[in-house]
Order: structure tokens, then C-alpha cells, then sequence
């Protein structure tokens, strides 16, 4: 058993998985990990590193309790006991939850506006938290939003896309290709 710590993805990644194996995953809000994880994003966008390599024996003691957990609901218990719920969210935390509200549909000075900063040091502070531009960060959300309503549309890309904030139909097949790795209807089948 392991325990790593994925960075953000800026593009599709497949991670097979052997028969029998169990992998669970613990997703924190953009820009909220450096203050869990001790590591600021932009250090390990695209990368995968052990967990105890951030933080030594508390990972070794997380993974003795994950050890002993008997379902997927204690083993998130064993992880969750690990983390501080209270932590102090920043001007650019809540910038970057406003924008998640919005679904990525903001502008870059409305997000700097929020945070208190200047586009240029909201650009800076926000790839060192999320490990991602806003601007990507915002093309991110805006694919999560489309992805969780994929199923819903009845295989009408078209309109959701537009319902999503994509320009056309091919801008979100696109970028649906750029993050999961296939079209949106060989997803849906």
C-alpha cells in the first residue's frame, strides 16, 4: 500500500489499475493543499510524490491506520484525521472558490478584484497555490461542470456547450479530448 500525492493534471493521464487493487483519493479545493500538503502547487503540477516524502512519519502512521481501515469510509476517516479542518483560507483561497462557484466563468481582473491583487500577482499567487494559471484553473472548472451534466444532456453536446461557456460544440469537444482523453460521446457510450 501507498500513498501518493497527484499534482494537479494539465492534461489527460491514465492510471491502470491491477486486478484487485483499490485506489481512493482525497481531492482538495484548488489552492487549498499547500496548507495540507506543505508543498506549494506549481512544485508538482504533472508529477506524482510519495506522501511521505512531504510529510515523513505522520504519512507512515496515516498508512498504519489505513492499514488496519476495513471500508473505503475509514479509510477516508484515517486520511481526514490527519488534516486540519480550521486552516486560515487566503484572500486568493476565496478568490479561487469564488471562481469555483462561477464555475470558471469569470474574468481574470474580477478574480484579481476579489483577492485584493493585481491580474499580474493573482497570476503569480494562484499557479503557487494551484498549481495553475487562473486562466487554466478556469478552463479546469469549467470542464468539471460540463462533465458532471454530460450525462444529463441526451447527447446533445451543442447545447450544453453553450450552457457551459464554450464557444461552440467543437471548442468543448476539444477541450474534453485535452482532459479526459476521448470525445464526449465515446464517453457517454
Amino acid at each position: 500500500m501507498e500513498l501518493n500525492v497527484v499534482g494537479a493534471m494539465t492534461s489527460y493521464r491514465d492510471f491502470p489499475l491491477s486486478a484487485g487493487q483499490l485506489l481512493m483519493g482525497v481531492r482538495f479545493r484548488p489552492g487549498a493543499w499547500q496548507k495540507h500538503l506543505g508543498i506549494p502547487g506549481d512544485r508538482i503540477t504533472n508529477g506524482i510524490l510519495p506522501l511521505e516524502c512531504l510529510w515523513g512519519v505522520r504519512a507512515r502512521r496515516v498508512l498504519d491506520l489505513i492499514a488496519e481501515a476495513t471500508s473505503v469510509e475509514e479509510y477516508a476517516r484515517a486520511f481526514e484525521a490527519f488534516l486540519d479542518p480550521e486552516l486560515y483560507a487566503s484572500p486568493v483561497q476565496r478568490a479561487i472558490a469564488w471562481m469555483e462557484r462561477r464555475r470558471g466563468l469569470v474574468s481574470l481582473d474580477e478574480l484579481a478584484t476579489q483577492a485584493g491583487l493585481s491580474a499580474r500577482q493573482f497570476r503569480r499567487v494562484c499557479l503557487e497555490q494551484a498549481g495553475l494559471t487562473p486562466k487554466f484553473l478556469a478552463r479546469v472548472l469549467r470542464f468539471r461542470h460540463a462533465f458532471s451534466r454530460l450525462t444529463d444532456s441526451g447527447g446533445e453536446f451543442a447545447q450544453l456547450a453553450l450552457d457551459c461557456g464554450y464557444y461552440d460544440q467543437a471548442h468543448f469537444i476539444n477541450e474534453f479530448r485535452e482532459f479526459a482523453g476521448r470525445t464526449p460521446g465515446s464517453y457517454v457510450r
